[in-house]
């Protein structure tokens, strides 16, 4: 994941997603435009759409770039990457990892520290399981092969 933005357009809002790419040769790579107005969205307020996730994506490729036109000085420039737009109807993304960054949020800890889980008191049990002495079993009824009669 490289970038998600939510925009409020013309018909609400939307998550304008952008993926980078890299080929075979691992160059500059080229980036993946689309835009989400449901499910995606959702995950992107929740959090999970973050920079540097993995993610696998699927779609109808609706434009392939590799220029743009410079309005303010009539020029025809290149882009940093080339572009490839995927038809919104048709993406579908499955979540992958995410950076190690965002797995690590865990709270520090000071050297010395012992931490661990709270622990109950152990509760007094009925007199014929514990007598008076504390021993376990001792107020048991046996039978005459000394076996337990429960």
């Amino acid at each position: 994941m490289f970038n998600v933005d939510i925009v409020e357009g013309q018909y609400g809002e939307y998550a304008a997603i952008t993926l980078i790419a890299n080929f075979a040769d691992d160059d500059g790579g080229f980036t993946i435009k689309f835009n989400n107005s449901n499910g995606l969205l959702a995950l992107t307020k929740k959090g999970h759409l973050i920079n540097g996730r993995r993610v696998l994506v699927t779609g109808r490729i609706s434009s392939v770039a590799q220029v743009w036109f410079d309005k303010t000085d009539g020029q025809t420039k290149m882009l940093k990457r080339p572009q490839i737009e995927l038809d919104a109807r048709t993406v579908q993304l499955t979540l992958g990892a995410k950076p190690a960054s965002a797995m690590n949020k865990r709270t520090p800890v000071a050297a010395g520290t012992v931490v661990g889980a709270p622990v109950d008191q152990t509760p007094d049990l009925p007199g014929e399981v514990q007598d008076q002495t504390g021993e376990y079993g001792s107020g048991t009824p046996v039978g005459s092969d000394g076996t337990p009669i429960f």
